[in-house]
């Protein structure tokens, strides 16, 4: 079984665990009061009291060996975001949750509490998601990284973070970004950078894209769906802008370098064949590196014509091994002449040479 399948029944069987036992009947002592839910104005000290016991009772389940337990408390700790409370209510709320939970994010503890907090995070906003962020995003978890970037891309999608936290999110997403190794944890860190509106998130997305050239190199069976994902969004981004009259020609360039190190890699680990055609696990393997030569070609192609204003070599069917590198060597070529103006160097698939 490879990492990729490891990882889909690791988030399903978690999945299982952490949501399937949360239908546990809710008693008087396990809930809120209406009225402190409903504060328009500013919460009092004993309202302040009364939340904070109810989130240490329900910490206190998250860290229980009991599977019910566990889930109870999870449940607990989302359910008065779902009751109209008041912002007055939810800011504190998020704090408080954010102030205990954080702490708990650590290597060596245990996993299920590690998961449920993850899950809890995307009921988080602002600088609450921003702690809890901080404190789980490099997990030695892969599903509990996944929840966590999930929510984060949730929360700047839906405009719950301000400028200054967009901020910190997009260093610590984009860190990740090169350092992750799990192919559904980085697609979920692609679509939260993506919903990031400051302007520098195109270069750390750019970036991102650059350094995982390496990563495939070395790892030639790991699949680009996520990277695809990632190019796809960026290029329609650029795309918005360009149509914008905002001037984004660099950064489109630096796209199309970037486009052309992922097809260079792909044409050199296509033309070196496969030793068992027949596998299904290596035609969906080849599958998927067309699919990336694909919309690298289709990149290049646009930005060639409509940013350096050239005609472009011809696109080929990236299934086609022998195509893809006649096609590389012409392509090699326009990005060293005007006004592209890459060097050797700059278009290598070995080398990382920093954007210009």
């Amino acid at each position: 079984m490879n990492f990729s399948r490891r990882l889909h029944w690791l988030l399903a069987a978690t999945c299982v665990l952490v949501l399937g036992l949360g239908n546990q009947p809710l008693f008087a002592q396990d809930s809120l009061p209406a009225a402190i839910l409903q504060e328009p104005d500013e919460l009092s000290a004993d309202a302040k009291a009364t939340i904070d016991s109810f989130i240490d009772a329900q910490v206190v389940r998250l860290q229980s060996s009991d599977p019910e337990q566990v889930a109870l408390g999870r449940s607990l700790l989302a359910e008065p975001f779902g009751l109209g409370s008041t912002p007055v209510f939810t800011l504190y709320y998020s704090q408080a949750i954010a102030q205990r939970v954080s702490p708990l994010l650590v290597p060596n503890g245990p996993l299920m509490t590690r998961l449920n907090i993850a899950i809890v995070t995307a009921k988080l906003s602002g600088r609450s998601l921003v702690t809890v962020l901080k404190a789980g995003a490099d997990d030695p978890s892969p599903a509990v990284r996944y929840w966590i970037a999930k929510s984060v891309g949730a929360a700047a999608k839906n405009k719950r973070l301000s400028k200054p936290e967009q901020q910190e999110v997009l260093d610590v997403m984009a860190a990740r970004l090169k350092a992750e190794d799990s192919s559904l944890v980085l697609e979920q860190v692609m679509l939260a950078l993506s919903e990031i509106e400051l302007p520098e998130a195109i270069q750390k997305v750019l970036d991102g894209l650059d350094a995982r050239v390496i990563f495939h190199k070395q790892n030639p069976g790991v699949r680009f769906k996520p990277v695809h994902g990632g190019m796809q969004q960026l290029w329609s981004k650029l795309i918005a802008q360009r149509a914008g009259n905002q001037n984004v020609d660099r950064e489109q360039k630096e796209l199309a370098r970037i486009a052309f190190r992922y097809y260079a890699l792909i044409a050199e680990q296509m033309s070196a064949g496969n030793d068992n055609p027949d596998d299904d696990e290596a035609e969906a393997i080849k599958q998927d590196k067309a699919s990336m030569a694909g919309i690298c070609g289709r990149v290049m192609d646009d930005i060639a014509r409509q940013v350096a204003r050239i005609n472009p070599p011809q696109l080929v069917d990236p299934n086609n091994a022998a195509e893809l590198k006649v096609s590389v060597d012409r392509w090699r070529e326009v990005l060293k002449a005007p006004p592209f103006n890459f060097t050797d160097e700059q278009l290598a698939v070995g080398e990382q040479a920093p954007a210009e």
